[in-house]
């Protein structure tokens, strides 16, 4: 009878160790590491520098359990990096300038945390210099940052225009008058002068030139481990665009989903 008896608490000792390693094996794997590889921007983010995309990021995995390897390049490395994990996700991108390397049936994408928007720079107070367009200006006084892809759409003359390494440089070269306006991007620019104490050197567009903008998110492979990411980070996001928390952390500068709405008069989506 003894013999029996322990056999059988034997048996649902084993039962019961089954039954909790299946309840354990989905949330183990729920929460396994991701791979986050992030566009390093020097005004934005580069992981050190507790400034807007640095302090969101902490904002937002303080509030999930999600395990989280974060790793900031620049942007070629970055993409490079996540096209050839599929298990990785990537941020901040714009899920549009993606589809360009990568099949849109292959990835997916978060709910926007912002908007970056291309803008035209020129000296505060040189009135003789008003403009309405790009086109105002001779093409070959016009600078951009180098490897920017975003002057491409704005027809043949961009070829003419000078790619210059940083933000930092396009303000000093406009101030010496070696260019007479540059195309930069919102709000990194803005964020740069702050940096260089100068932020009223310069005048910029009230609206995008050409309407070139790019609703930035969070983007991962379409995988099941992607899509659980995402569907974390989707949470999240809502809940700190309705607490006004992304607004505190990114600042007056940042251009977020209703913004754009309002000032552009068009729904901005991916």
């Amino acid at each position: 009878m003894h013999t029996l008896y322990r056999i059988a608490k034997r048996l649902i000792a084993i039962v019961f160790l089954a039954m909790g390693l299946n309840l354990a094996g989905p949330v183990a794997a729920a929460y396994a590491e991701t791979d986050l590889h992030l566009i390093y921007l020097p005004h934005r983010l580069t992981e050190t520098s507790n400034k807007q995309y640095d302090r969101l990021l902490d904002e937002i995995f303080a509030g999930t359990e999600l395990n989280v390897a974060r790793e900031a390049s620049p942007m070629k490395r970055a993409l490079t990096l996540f096209l050839s994990d599929s298990d990785s996700c990537l941020f901040p991108i714009s899920v549009k300038a993606l589809h360009a390397v990568a099949e849109p049936d292959a990835i997916v994408s978060s709910e926007l945390i912002d908007i970056v928007s291309l803008r035209l720079y020129t000296p505060t107070g040189d009135t003789e210099k008003a403009f309405t367009s790009v086109d105002d200006f001779d093409p070959r006084r016009v600078g951009y940052i180098a490897g920017s892809g975003t002057v491409q759409g704005l027809g043949p003359k961009h070829k003419l225009f000078v790619p210059i390494p940083s933000e930092e440089q396009l303000i000093r070269m406009l101030e010496l008058g070696r260019i007479d306006a540059f195309l930069g991007h919102h709000p990194d620019t803005a964020l740069a002068l702050e940096d260089l104490n100068r932020p009223g050197l310069l005048r910029v567009s009230p609206i995008t030139v050409s309407n070139v903008r790019f609703p930035i998110s969070f983007v991962c492979h379409d995988t099941a481990g992607g899509r659980q990411f995402i569907e974390e980070m989707n949470a999240r996001i809502r809940q700190l665009h309705q607490d006004g928390e992304i607004r505190r952390v990114l600042g007056p500068h940042a251009n977020l989903p209703t913004d754009a709405e309002d000032a552009i008069g068009a729904q901005v989506s991916q």
